[in-house]
């Protein structure tokens, strides 16, 4: 565990490009390879470069920090393995803490678990020191039903994302070497409508980007893409396709390239949308500041993939390559590389 730990501790504060979970460390990054595998990449001469593979099943959740280490945590059974890509090296761990995990996030040396609380929401385990630490949750957030469902991060601070029940926050923390983060602050987001549910959120150096799904007993469902420029979260715009609007399609999946959104849809297939500076406003067309202002679905520009439906995007580091995660009607994994 000690040669682990050290690996980890040699790369914590090497930050060189941003991934879209925030900045990154290294060249890995993870794919599907099948309904059972992942595997850890990299990508060399124009091809994809497999260094090794994870056993997986439909209960588990995994990440990477980029530069040394996987982990994979079984969400049935609350089962952490960390995986040393370099030395191959191993930790096994049972989260020491009732919630029910939904997200998990490795950077600087620990993973970070979110969920819904049961006794705690956001939880963290320092590798070196191979200590867990409950980490602290505003009032305004410690709510029946409340959950953190992704993480992302900047270079200043670990960002949860906040779910279930009005208002959602996202939760700031600073990042600390030697132990626990510390809750710097909380901020409101912007609304898309009613029973609003985060299913995934994204950042770059210039936007934070969250992906969600709302319910009118009027309008039916509708998904929606929301942009911020900063994580003040006071200018925003929002992409959504609802189920009364003609050419109604869903999101499966999104990244941010530079000033492009990439977008997967089931229906649709893949799909390229360009921000524009004009789009971002501090209100909707209505004057709300609590909610974001919205622009056409129709804005984006979707080509139909054959044999098959994007499963995942996955942005190649340092580059502006997206890998497409496609799966064929019969359940066969294949991987396609696009330059946006």
């Amino acid at each position: 565990m000690k040669k682990f730990a050290l690996a980890i501790a040699l790369v914590s504060f090497i930050l060189v490009a941003y991934g879209q979970h925030g900045p990154a460390k290294g060249d890995y990054f993870l794919l599907l390879k099948n309904q059972r595998t992942i595997s850890v990449n990299t990508y060399k001469n124009d091809q994809l470069v497999e260094h090794t593979t994870h056993t997986i099943n439909k209960d588990m959740i995994y990440a990477t920090d980029g530069a040394s280490a996987v982990a994979l945590l079984d969400t049935a059974k609350n089962d952490l393995l960390i995986f040393d890509i370099n030395t191959l090296n191993e930790i096994r761990l049972t989260v020491p803490y009732a919630l029910k995990t939904k997200t998990v996030f490795l950077i600087q040396g620990s993973v970070f678990i979110g969920g819904e609380m049961i006794s705690e929401m956001l939880v963290q385990y320092h590798i070196a020191k191979d200590e867990w630490y409950a980490l602290e949750i505003p009032e305004e957030v410690s709510l029946p039903g409340k959950a953190i469902d992704d993480i992302v991060v900047n270079e200043n601070l670990l960002i949860a994302i906040d779910n279930l029940v009005m208002p959602k926050y996202i939760l700031c923390y600073k990042f600390s070497s030697t132990g626990s983060l510390t809750l710097s602050h909380s901020t409101m987001l912007k609304s898309n409508g009613p029973y609003e549910s985060i299913y995934q959120g994204r950042i770059t150096n210039k936007y934070f980007g969250l992906r969600s799904g709302t319910y009118s007993g009027d309008t039916g469902a509708s998904g929606h893409i929301s942009i911020y420029d900063g994580i003040d979260l006071k200018r925003s715009f929002a992409i959504t396709s609802g189920m009364d609007d003609k050419g109604y399609h869903t999101f499966s999946d999104f990244v941010i390239v530079e000033d492009k959104i990439v977008v997967a849809s089931k229906e649709k297939g893949l799909g390229i949308f360009e921000i524009k500076p004009n789009y971002f406003k501090d209100t909707d067309d209505y004057g709300m500041v609590k909610f974001n202002n919205q622009v056409s679905a129709s804005r984006i520009r979707y080509r139909k993939l054959k044999n098959g439906n994007i499963k995942k995007l996955v942005v190649i580091p340092g580059t502006t390559s997206v890998v497409l995660t496609v799966e064929n009607n019969w359940g066969s994994i294949r991987q396609e590389i696009i330059q946006i």
